[in-house]
């Protein structure tokens, strides 16, 4: 891994100028131009999307399976984290920043787990440490927070409101579909930078499936042509170590992989991950973008969801949720 040049390196760092030490007085937020072209993207320009998500947390439906979400990839990797930080976590005095969006009401920034689920099941089990969490706008209760648990309001594209070298475990989970293919380089130098030398960041990412049947390839392709119209390449994620190794004081990535099959060929798990993926995709607001690049109605897309649950019948899609973690050099 090192420094070696990349696919996904030339990709992403060419986008904009490299920035590992920003001045959180000026502007963070890269932009993408007027001439700049998303690679792969057929139109050979950028949209501006109807949404700029196309996933619901307005409603007790779609906190409901954030939390799920949550407990099922706690429950595939037996834990919640893979970087090696326990022991410091019951020692006492660790520092931990969860990074990302934790539960807001603007579909700009949707929560990755529930309302700050991983920061709440953490702060409660390691009560002698410390828990941060940023976020465009909580909208936790604070009578569920614990006491060691700090929520910030901050926009992590604007960069992290910490100085450098803060925290022992600075960790970010399921953002390949809302940060930009420009924006990855800025938002891992901001990760790298407000943690200790000696201590680890780690990033979650679902990995889009392999051997899918007609139907459920059909999806995933309108995914990412969504996607990148609003300039997210979702063919970054599975590739992030090579990002993530490419930044100064980082000198080797770890990969912790759990793939599973999607549907009732999967035993309980796939049976599961289908619930959320259902969901995921019948929200009111994935419906009417999905229908829309399809240009299909919303009825013919139910018919196509009923063939699609009877085709996982015959099929054996494999999706994998991988786990990137790396040490920040002394």
């Amino acid at each position: 891994m090192g420094n070696t040049k990349s696919t996904l390196k030339s990709k992403v760092l060419s986008c904009f100028p490299r920035k590992h030490t920003p001045q959180l007085t000026e502007p963070q937020q890269p932009e993408i131009s007027n001439q700049y072209e998303l690679r792969n993207l057929e139109e050979g320009k950028l949209k501006k999307p109807k949404f700029t998500y196309h996933l619901s947390n307005h409603n007790d439906e779609d906190i409901d399976r954030q939390y799920f979400n949550h407990f099922f990839r706690r429950h595939i990797f037996q834990n919640n984290f893979s970087a090696p930080v326990e022991e410091k976590l019951i020692e006492g005095g660790c520092k931990v920043l969860d990074v990302g969006p934790l539960c807001c009401t603007n579909v700009l920034y949707i929560s990755r787990c529930g309302p700050g689920t991983w920061l709440i099941d953490l702060a409660n089990k390691y009560e002698d440490s410390s828990f941060f969490g940023i976020d465009i706008k909580s909208v936790c209760l604070s009578e569920i927070i614990p006491e060691n648990l700090e929520l910030i309001e901050a926009d992590m594209f604007k960069g992290l409101p910490f100085p450098d070298n803060e925290f022992d475990f600075v960790h970010q989970e399921v953002m390949g579909l809302i940060i930009k293919a420009i924006q990855w380089d800025f938002v891992i130098s901001e990760l790298v930078r407000v943690t200790k030398p000696g201590g680890f960041i780690e990033c979650v990412e679902y990995i889009s499936p392999e051997k899918n049947g007609p139907m459920m390839s059909e999806l995933y392709r309108t995914h990412a042509k969504i996607c990148l119209e609003r300039g997210v390449d979702t063919s970054l994620t599975s590739s992030l170590d090579e990002l993530i190794s490419s930044h100064p004081n980082i000198s080797q990535v770890n990969k912790d992989e759990r793939s599973f099959i999607i549907g009732p060929n999967g035993g309980k798990i796939g049976t599961t991950i289908l619930n959320i993926l259902t969901n995921f995709n019948t929200s009111d607001i994935a419906t009417e973008e999905i229908t829309e690049s399809q240009g299909i109605t919303k009825e013919e897309y139910k018919k196509k969801f009923a063939k699609l649950n009877k085709e996982l019948q015959n099929t054996k899609p494999k999706l994998s949720i991988c786990r990137f973690w790396a040490r920040k050099d002394f």
